[in-house]
């Protein structure tokens, strides 16, 4: 069973004609593909450092805007901190005031704190929530410092001095608080 194979060297001879005049068309296709694929290769490994950069700041952005949210939290929190250990402080004064109403050694400890120096308390009484107290002040702005020092202690409800005098001697000072 042999094959019968015809020699036709005219149709052969055209075949290979296409092939040729196809093949350089089809090189240049080739070619010109594998070229532009290069390019764009190499255009994306030469653009990474860009893409790169632009990806971090974007990153950066996006961490600065979390940043800024955190420090609106971090200015509340450091609000309510301070809100929180003032109202511990008055809670010590409250519990200290009720738990001294018979015993008035540490309101007067505590005034003692207040006091600018050279102060000198004459005389001091406690009856309910009533102070009365008599200090001597050396000099007028030591009057000042105490107006202001009573004021901030946060213990009375209303400082009031009625007379000052502005001589540089020394004055005696007499004071009825109200207790908070």
């Amino acid at each position: 069973m042999k094959e019968k194979r015809e020699f036709n060297f005219a149709q052969r001879w055209i075949e290979g004609q296409a092939r040729e005049s196809e093949s350089p068309s089809k090189l240049k296709t080739q070619a010109l593909t594998w070229g532009i694929g290069g390019l764009v290769f190499l255009g994306v490994i030469g653009s990474t450092p860009w893409l790169w950069e632009y990806k971090l700041s974007r990153d950066l952005i996006v961490v600065e805007d979390k940043i800024s949210l955190l420090r609106e939290i971090s200015n509340q929190v450091s609000q309510l901190k301070t809100l929180k250990s003032k109202v511990e402080e008055q809670e010590k004064l409250q519990n200290l005031m009720k738990t001294s109403t018979r015993d008035p050694g540490p309101i007067l400890e505590k005034l003692k704190n207040t006091l600018p120096i050279g102060a000198v308390v004459n005389s001091f009484s406690l009856q309910e929530n009533n102070v009365s107290l008599s200090v001597s002040l050396p000099t007028p702005v030591d009057v000042a410092r105490l107006w202001v020092s009573l004021r901030d202690s946060g213990m009375f409800l209303v400082v009031d001095i009625q007379t000052v005098s502005l001589k540089d001697q020394t004055q005696t000072m007499n004071f009825n608080l109200t207790l908070k």
